[in-house]
């Protein structure tokens, strides 16, 4: 397991601790809540004998608290949340540098669609109107146009 710090240690003893002494005064094996959580026995006993060394990473460690949590009828989204807060710490720095990018690519995908609507718009107003292109015509092209068609007809 990646190396933490104390206080993530604390609040992870806390929890494990908690779980435990719920484990036990319900008197529910830890095998079977390692078939009810399909957690390995030998992982759950890590966690409540505090051998965090023994442990995967703490994404890992989120999901086996919250199955435990479930298992033993806790709220175990509020116990791997208590974690989470503990365990990924928020870099305002990398969350402003972050909202910039997403800010910085927004704009030319909107300005994309815009134009590729605007382009599918006109072809489907050539396509589906073509007397426009015809109207639009000068009156000097429609006549050229006339003598020639007079011409071939003869």
């Amino acid at each position: 397991m990646t190396l933490l710090n104390k206080a993530q240690v604390e609040q992870l003893k806390e929890i494990t601790t908690h779980l435990r002494q719920v484990r036990q005064e319900k008197s529910i094996p830890i095998e079977e809540i390692a078939s009810q959580t399909l957690i390995r026995a030998g992982i759950l006993q890590a966690l409540e004998e505090e051998r965090f060394e023994e442990l995967p990473e703490p994404i890992f460690l989120q999901g086996f608290i919250r199955r435990y949590g479930d298992a033993l009828g806790l709220d175990g989204n509020a116990l791997s949340h208590a974690l989470i807060s503990n365990l990924v710490p928020q870099d305002s720095n990398n969350a402003h540098k972050n909202s910039d990018n997403k800010r910085n690519t927004y704009i030319p995908l909107v300005l994309t669609y815009i134009l590729l609507l605007v382009g599918a718009s006109a072809g489907l107003l050539y396509t589906l109107n073509p007397r426009l292109t015809s109207e639009s015509l000068t009156p000097e092209d429609n006549n050229q146009q006339s003598i020639v068609s007079n011409e071939t007809n003869k």
